[in-house]
This record gives structure tokens, sequence and C-alpha cells, in this order.
């Protein structure tokens, strides 16, 4: 399985991953260390996580995931000051995708993608026919710029995210290769 098992139906959507790697914090294996110490999956070698000295630190992923969240949430912000925080922390569409953000037009979701995280851009429906057609006209003139943003925010923090390439693939771009520093 790829980092791109998740992906978006509609016409003015589209998502990026955030690999685990950049989520998933080890502690090394160690009761008589004065400190703790710790490190991100993707600074660990294969003989690192072979050798048993490291153990996944779920309490300390659960804090860099919101850390990773809450720092794109802010640079978001910035750069596209529509979006606004979900009601509260308990938003969902559907089963999968929790909602972090949103406008009249879209909601920023994140969804738990097995290997990444998907920070997906999600149109909203209208209530009615005429106000969906109405809606749709805004959200094609506006997703590839809110798309771009959250590029840009996501690479303010991360050094790499992924993108959609095809079923159970993806692609990687870097903060050089977008040109974000």
């Amino acid at each position: 399985m790829g980092r791109g098992n998740v992906c978006v139906t509609g016409s003015y959507e589209g998502l990026f991953y955030i690999d685990n790697d950049d989520l998933r914090v080890y502690r090394r294996n160690d009761p008589y260390a004065k400190e703790e110490e710790t490190s991100l999956q993707r600074d660990l070698s294969c003989e690192d996580f072979s050798s048993g000295e490291w153990l996944l630190d779920e309490v300390g992923s659960s804090y860099e995931e919101e850390d990773v969240l809450e720092c794109f949430c802010a640079e978001l912000r910035k750069l596209c000051p529509s979006f606004q925080p979900a009601a509260n922390s308990n938003v969902w569409l559907g089963n999968e995708r929790r909602v972090i953000l949103e406008n009249e037009l879209f909601y920023i979701c994140v969804e738990d993608n097995e290997w990444s995280l998907a920070v997906e851009l999600v149109q909203k429906d209208g209530y009615s026919d005429c106000e969906s057609t109405w809606m749709a006209g805004l959200q094609k003139r506006r997703y590839r710029g809110y798309l771009d943003s959250m590029k840009k925010a996501l690479l303010a923090r991360l050094p790499s995210i992924g993108v959609r390439t095809g079923p159970w693939t993806h692609g990687t771009i870097t903060r050089e290769e977008a040109g974000v520093c």
C-alpha cells in the first residue's frame, strides 16, 4: 500500500499527505537516562528500529501531530484569512474526515491514511441546486489558490509533503521544489 490511499472526489477538491515519518515520535528505551531522548521516525535508521533501542511514544506522537496541525492552521489563516477554526474539535464529515478549518466554500479536513495523515480541501454543498451551482463557480475560481496556500502552510513546518499521483501511489514535494524556505 502507498501513502496515497485516501482521495477526494469533488471537481474542486485536493489533498496533501503528511508522512508518518514527520509525526511519529520514538523514545530511547533507557530507563536509567536522566533525560528522555526522543526522535522523529524520519531521523531513525532501520538499525535503530531493529535494535529495540527505540519505542513508539504514542503520547509524544499525538502532541507532535497536534503541533503540526496547529502550525498549519495558523500559517494557512495568515495566507487565507477567510478560513476559521471548526466550531469545535469534534466536527466530522462522514466517519473519517475531521474538520479543522472552514470558510463559506470549503472545509479543510484531516483523515488517517495508515501511512500518513491526509490534509484535504473539501467542497461544501449548497442548500439548493441553485446555490450549489453558484457555489461551484466560486469554488472553481478559488480552489487552486487555496491548494497552493495549503502547500505553503504545510511546508512552512514540514520538510516535505506527499501528493496523490494515482490509485495507491503518491509523489513528494520538498520545500526547495516548492520555493518555500
